[in-house]
């Protein structure tokens, strides 16, 4: 394995490296996602965030320069909350993350509902990436993490 994904597993802690997203029982499928991946649990030993930090659940990064900083929310989230502990991944994958590339950044909200008031207030939050504004995706509890690459 070489390229993106590989990159990020050489400079990321090994303790902290996972196979599996999910989270309290809800989960994302990696079925169709690329193989050649990394995935960060910010909530393990060897995290590249403290214990204390603001972070969100798992960085998930692929080949060709895909990123997704992603949080679970078993509960209506609160979405302020959600998109600060996205940012917080975001400038953490920003360390990971070799600076002379192209990288599709795509922050992901899991959660089993969400109310139409938080989707409206979902679609006002944004994520900065490497000064580039992106919105936040929500995903359904067992959804394909590939719909949050799918377009703009």
């Amino acid at each position: 394995m070489n390229g993106f994904a590989h990159g990020v597993m050489e400079i990321a802690d090994r303790r902290c490296l996972v196979d599996d997203i999910d989270k309290d029982g809800c989960n994302v499928s990696l079925a169709d996602a690329p193989s050649s991946r990394a995935v960060v649990d910010l909530d393990a030993d060897g995290s590249p965030l403290g214990k204390t930090q603001a972070k969100c659940d798992y960085l998930f990064f692929a080949d060709p320069n895909l990123f997704a900083p992603i949080e679970f929310k078993n509960s209506e989230p609160n979405v302020k909350s959600a998109a600060k502990q996205l940012r917080a991944g975001a400038k953490a994958a920003d360390a990971l993350t070799p600076r002379d590339r192209a990288i599709v950044c795509r922050p992901v909200l899991v959660s089993k509902s969400l109310r139409r008031q938080h989707q409206i207030e979902l679609r006002k939050e944004a994520v900065q990436f490497r000064g580039r504004p992106e919105r936040i995706r929500r995903l359904a509890c067992g959804a394909s993490l590939t719909e949050a690459f799918r377009g703009p």
